[in-house]
């Protein structure tokens, strides 16, 4: 009778254990599955259309998926490039955090336009990239508000969301255009 309450015991607690390890699968975000190409595709994407339709732009804007009016910086090349350094250490990124990183900025100094992309190697590293586009969005404020009054409203509207892994800044004319092409792919 004593081998047969161990034996019950011992059922019961596999039981219980299996059940709450199902429930704590179940409470784990769904994994996203989407590259980041797509992402900052459907971004550009969404940006030359919006330059087409309310920037009055004529002429092609997204030409061998670039955009002409806009410098790209590949936030996960070297160092070596003065370019990839700069926005680093602006922004306070730990390059070994991303798997992917792509800044869209204008080229002009005279627009405040920054779309900035990031994806992070593991999902306990979102919160310090987070804090790395706060940084930025400091950066910009402090640039804008005394550069050009009509550029800070840009700034005051800025966007920052996260999407499991991947991270979005926004500072454009229309941040609400580029979030939506972002979320697109994710539903």
């Amino acid at each position: 009778m004593g081998k047969l309450k161990v034996v019950l015991l011992f059922a019961l607690v596999l039981v219980l254990a299996a059940g709450c390890s199902q429930k704590n699968d179940a409470e784990k975000p769904e994994e996203v599955n989407v590259s980041f190409d797509e992402v900052t595709t459907s971004i550009k994407e969404a940006i030359a259309k919006d330059l087409k339709e309310d920037g009055g732009v004529e002429e092609e804007v997204l030409v061998d998926g670039k955009l002409t009016y806009y410098m790209e910086t590949d936030l996960t090349a070297s160092t070596d490039d003065a370019g990839v350094a700069i926005w680093l250490e602006k922004m306070n990124v730990d390059q070994e955090k991303l798997a992917n990183g792509l800044v869209i900025a204008a080229m002009m100094n005279v627009n405040a336009d920054e779309v900035i992309v990031l994806e992070a190697k593991d999902e306990a590293d979102v919160e310090a990239l987070k804090a790395s586009l706060e940084k930025e969005l400091e950066n910009q404020d402090q640039t804008w508000k005394q550069y050009l009054p009509e550029q800070y409203e840009k700034v005051k509207e800025n966007i920052i969301t996260t999407k499991g892994k991947y991270l979005l800044y926004v500072t454009y004319t229309n941040p609400e255009k580029v979030e939506e092409a972002f979320n697109s792919k994710f539903n």
